[in-house]
């Protein structure tokens, strides 16, 4: 994969992603990361005992393993068949990078997985 650079104004957000980003469960994830990224040990240890205290349903995991879940519970290869010769394009190509994209999360999800 290439990489480019890309200014800030040019980054696409789904709005979906943006409220999930932003909520308040997402709160100590972010703190870790911005405390991380200062260099202060410190509060470093106390943002990340605030990520292990979390019960597992408040947990970022959790709700990627829940939108897998629904996402798949049904999953049924026959019925996309059925309903992509009537997805017209270049919907059909949008739908495909998509797919194409959640797949190399789903790697890097499970490349995480594998490491730890």
């Amino acid at each position: 994969m290439e990489m480019h650079n890309v200014p800030l104004r040019g980054i696409k957000v789904d709005p979906l992603a943006h409220e999930l980003a932003t909520s308040k469960d997402m709160r100590p994830y972010l703190d870790c990361v911005i405390t991380a990224y200062r260099n202060n040990a410190i509060g470093l240890d106390a943002a990340l005992q605030v990520v292990r205290d979390l019960p597992l349903e408040k947990r970022y995991t959790w709700r990627v393993f829940s939108a897998l879940k629904w996402a798949f519970a049904d999953f049924e290869d026959e019925y996309v068949a059925l309903d992509l010769p009537h997805i017209p394009e270049p919907t059909r190509s949008e739908m495909t990078k998509e797919l194409e994209l959640h797949l190399q999360q789903l790697r890097m999800l499970l490349q995480t997985f594998h490491t730890e």
